[in-house]
């Protein structure tokens, strides 16, 4: 490692320390770029270039004319460029695969003990809406898709939301190819159907037990 990144790295550690130290908060409003650079004793070009890099990620924003804030949970830009990364290789695709179903699985859990009914009746509708399109001829496609995101907001774990969301934004061709095949869509409803029974009775184990063989079905 250079010594130019080895300062860089260091300056984006001790910015991360500077936050915990003055207890900020999302929302809150970092120090300016100069004061910032008097407490590192670093140059503000160096420091510059590290806020540039916690704002591509989406770890912080500027707001032209007030300053630099800590942005709030909801930013998924991280795991955007790590999942197209990740892509590139079919051994890394199979990781992506795994790590959704991680995510999935434990976001079911958590969802038996904290969805809301307005989340069971939009999963309710979703499935009305999937058995019309079908019955219609129309791949729901979208509608797959709403109704595994619902069950990982259902968490109410935002970061899990935003791990999982471009894991499986990436892959929605693949989502695609799975709704294709033969009595694919029948039976991809009633599996949705069975998840949903496992979350109006709070049974953990069914809900699970039904999302694994789901998506096992679904190759995914």
């Amino acid at each position: 490692m250079s010594e130019k990144s080895k300062v860089y790295l260091n300056i984006l550690k001790e910015i991360n320390a500077i936050i915990h130290e003055d207890e900020l908060l999302p929302g809150d409003k970092l120090p300016s770029e100069r004061e910032l650079a008097d407490r590192l004793n670093a140059g503000r070009s160096s420091v510059r270039e590290a806020l540039r890099a916690l704002e591509l990620l989406d770890l912080i924003e500027t707001r032209k004319g007030e300053g630099t804030f800590i942005r709030r949970s909801g930013g998924h830009k991280l795991t955007e460029i790590l999942a197209s990364f990740f892509l590139r290789d079919e051994g890394a695709r199979k990781d992506v695969t795994e790590t959704r179903r991680i995510i999935e699985v434990e976001a079911v859990r958590l969802a038996c003990r904290r969805i809301t009914a307005e989340q069971l009746a939009k999963l309710e509708q979703l499935l009305e809406t999937s058995a019309e399109k079908w019955s219609g001829g129309i791949l729901p496609v979208e509608e797959d898709y709403l109704f595994h995101k619902t069950l990982v907001e259902s968490s109410q774990n935002r970061l899990m939301l935003n791990m999982w969301r471009p894991l499986v934004e990436y892959s929605k061709v693949a989502l695609k190819e799975s709704l294709s095949r033969e009595g694919r869509p029948e039976n991809a409803i009633l599996e949705h159907r069975a998840i949903f029974q496992g979350l109006i009775d709070k049974d953990e184990d069914a809900a699970v037990r039904s999302l694994r063989d789901h998506l096992e079905n679904s190759r995914f």
